[in-house]
């Protein structure tokens, strides 16, 4: 899943680093390129699918390329300024240049929706953007609907005209109980079919839904982070939080058809078991797409797996790379620790040179 992007030795150095925004209104290009004076991407895996955002500033009156004339970004009253909050979205893409040998990786990070801007009145201009989930976080349905399909066809009619929803391979489709119905956002329905079966909802860097497989019990690293020389790590300190970390999780099946099914998963050895000082911490998720109890006991073991990896939450910060995102599994080497081997659970990536370092919160099962 990690982005295609520079090799570590070439971000360990100085390179020449900047991002690439441009503004669409429907299938019309409103600007190439936004002249950026600093920003930052930033992404977090939340219960059901992900929070990614972006905000940056740029100067009120800049020029949109070299040699071509000032224009105002400022969107005011213009409700097609690429700028404004009316639909326009943003395609972000960071540009790795090595001074070196002139080479240049180009990392698509993803599409987002304008939803607010800032005159501070001091020349500058804010913009904040979220992924394309927002959409139908927005929108709710205007009276509940039965599903008609299985859980693929009902995600692709739920998913937003115009955005485009993959699978996993490994996700085996199966029918929605058509006793059921939908209501609320179509966000919240879409989530739900994640959670009973069990995936994990999330956006790909061209802002299509995508609902992937659950993650493996144990992470095989597709990048690694090293201090020292050549290596892009700059600090690792060490956090920990009790908040949702659940260590037994209920799955029930709400479905008036299936009713007394429910699945269990729970923690019964280490510092985390239910049988020990920390106590249980249950978590209860009930939903009419569980019909079986195999299907109940996946879903509990998803969830509590989702619980656990964030458990011991490791913020590292390292030299500005574009490449991991959300649910990446990573190894982090530092001199004098053990190795750690986690998943992505939240990133911060700058999109200028001047923007500082970035960082990733690795999660860990406690």
């Amino acid at each position: 899943m990690v982005r295609p992007g520079a090799p570590d030795e070439v971000l360990a150095g100085t390179p020449r680093y900047r991002s690439r925004i441009s503004s669409w209104l429907g299938g019309e290009l409103l600007a190439a390129t936004v002249p950026l004076v600093g920003g930052r991407a930033t992404g977090k895996v939340e219960e059901g699918s992900s929070t990614e955002s972006i905000s940056f500033t740029v100067s009120r009156f800049a020029s949109e390329a070299q040699g071509e004339d000032e224009r105002d970004w400022r969107p005011g009253s213009d409700v097609r300024h690429p700028l404004a909050r009316y639909g326009q979205q943003l395609d972000v893409t960071v540009i790795v240049e090595s001074v070196v040998t002139g080479d240049v990786w180009e990392t698509r990070i993803g599409r987002y929706l304008i939803t607010d801007w800032d005159d501070d009145d001091a020349g500058t201009v804010t913009v904040k953007a979220k992924s394309l989930l927002q959409i139908p976080k927005d929108d709710n349905l205007d009276s509940p609907i039965s599903p008609t399909g299985t859980f693929m066809s009902e995600a692709r009619r739920l998913a937003p005209a115009g955005i485009g929803v993959t699978f996993a391979p490994g996700l085996v489709d199966r029918p929605c109980p058509s006793t059921m119905a939908w209501s609320g956002s179509p966000l919240k329905a879409l989530e739900e079919i994640a959670a009973a079966w069990p995936a994990m909802l999330r956006t790909d860097p061209w802002g299509q839904f995508v609902f992937r497989a659950p993650l493996p019990s144990l992470p095989v690293p597709v990048l690694t982070f090293q201090d020292g020389e050549g290596g892009t790590l700059v600090g690792a300190p060490r956090a920990d939080s009790r908040a949702d970390a659940y260590n037994a999780v209920v799955a029930i099946a709400s479905n008036s058809a299936s009713a007394d099914i429910q699945g269990k998963a729970e923690v019964t050895s280490g510092p985390m078991s239910i049988k020990g000082e920390y106590r249980r911490v249950v978590k209860k998720w009930s939903s009419p797409l569980i019909e079986t109890k195999a299907q109940a006991d996946a879903a509990a073991a998803t969830m509590l797996a989702n619980s656990l990896r964030p458990a011991q939450s490791v913020p590292v910060r390292i030299a500005a790379d574009p490449r991991p995102e959300l649910d990446d599994a990573v190894a982090i080497e530092r001199t004098g620790d053990a190795p750690l081997w986690g998943w992505v659970t939240a990133y911060d990536l700058p999109l200028t040179a001047s923007d500082g370092d970035g960082r990733i919160d690795v999660g860990v099962s406690a």
